[in-house]
């Protein structure tokens, strides 16, 4: 997004905190750096200082928003000398809409919200809280006022959108990120086995997204499929011990690769899988569209709005969180027939061509961006 309107001319900064995504943890050095200013892209980037947090512990999730909070509260003067006209704030953390809101009332600064997760109806998903519990009461106080501060709410999915409208806010719309077009091309080069499915992960390894618990119940050997896991998170070292462990010969952990060469690692497996533990409302897997832009099929393991989608387009097959069996099968289908691969590929590029082209879903919140400002 920040390059996408660094295209369109504007002057683009961006607020966050020291990198700890997706292992939970910071650097020796960013430990002892309140703020550090830096740029990525050419793209002047000021990060601020918390403490982590990737655990589904509630109270420790709390803790790193305040804390990251503290520490952008006290940027707030830089977008008051800089004379920015509009601040987008990224929810969750949920502490940090706070921020946009005080800079509104205190310098006149338009507030957009980007919702990526429904807090605090994610929490009650993941089971962290009840919806009857004090906390939930409190924090859907603060989400609503938030979204009443808000001159534009930015929902990732239709169920994130709906969410909202029926809260009584109505200033929502769905900004789909979608998948670079141009980088995200079929291609014909696969692996060099030839006589293994080869189904690759890329993504967070992480309790929420199931990596760990799919590897122990779906025996990829038996069906003569090689699962390809890329990524790193909480996860990663209990899986790597597991494949060890187990001894298994059709699980392979690779290394880390930077996000320039994910279309290379894409374009050399049969299918991707996209796995969710739990279903969490209005979530939405980004790297479902990129893998649908590949021209290869998905193995949606999860549900909700991803798997609809799946099945909308018909670009792969889908099974719930729990049932291994249909996964299992699922896969076994896939493999042996490579007229559905080619033509589930097929539909999900053709989907990403009319409705998740990422220069498209930019030119429509550019629009959007106008009428509001026209409307002042």
């Amino acid at each position: 997004m920040a390059l996408k309107f660094k295209e369109m001319g504007h002057d683009v900064h961006i607020f966050t905190s020291h990198p700890y995504y997706p292992t939970g943890k910071l650097t020796t050095s960013d430990w002892f750096k309140f703020k550090h200013n830096t740029y990525i892209n050419s793209i002047p980037v000021k990060r601020h200082w918390l403490i982590p947090s990737q655990k589904n512990n509630p109270l420790l999730r709390l803790i790193s928003m305040f804390t990251m909070f503290i520490s952008m509260f006290t940027s707030l003067s830089f977008l008051k000398e800089k004379k920015f006209d509009t601040v987008i704030v990224q929810t969750p953390p949920i502490s940090l809409p706070l921020l946009g809101v005080i800079a509104k009332k205190r310098f006149g600064i338009k507030l957009i919200l980007n919702v990526s997760d429904l807090w605090p109806e994610a929490m009650v998903n993941l089971k962290s809280i009840k919806r009857d519990s004090f906390a939930y009461r409190i924090l859907h106080k603060l989400e609503k006022y938030y979204y009443k501060n808000a001159d534009m709410i930015l929902t990732q999915s239709e169920e994130s959108k709906e969410y909202i409208n029926s809260i009584g806010f109505n200033t929502s719309m769905v900004y789909r990120i979608g998948a670079d077009l141009k980088r995200f091309t079929p291609s014909e080069i696969k692996s060099n086995s030839s006589t293994s499915f080869n189904l690759v992960y890329m993504g967070v390894l992480g309790v929420a997204h199931g990596i760990l618990d799919l590897i122990k119940e779906v025996d990829f050997e038996s069906i003569n499929t090689i699962l390809h896991i890329y990524g790193n998170g909480v996860e990663y070292t209990q899986i790597d011990r597991y494949i060890k462990a187990k001894k298994l010969s059709n699980v392979v952990l690779h290394s880390t690769v930077p996000y320039t060469e994910v279309h290379n690692i894409l374009g050399k497996h049969d299918a991707a899988i996209i796995s969710q533990k739990n279903y969490v409302k209005g979530t939405l897997p980004a790297k479902l569209y990129e893998s649908m832009s590949m021209g290869i099929p998905i193995l949606f393991h999860g549900d909700g709005e991803g798997a609809d989608i799946v099945k909308k387009h018909t670009c792969g097959l889908t099974s719930l969180p729990t049932n291994y069996s249909l996964l299992k099968e699922n896969i076994k289908r896939l493999s042996k027939n490579s007229i559905d691969r080619e033509k589930m590929g097929k539909n999900g590029r053709t989907a990403c061509l009319q409705f998740y082209d990422r220069d498209k879903q930019f030119q429509i919140l550019e629009d959007q961006l106008q009428k509001l400002y026209s409307n002042c």
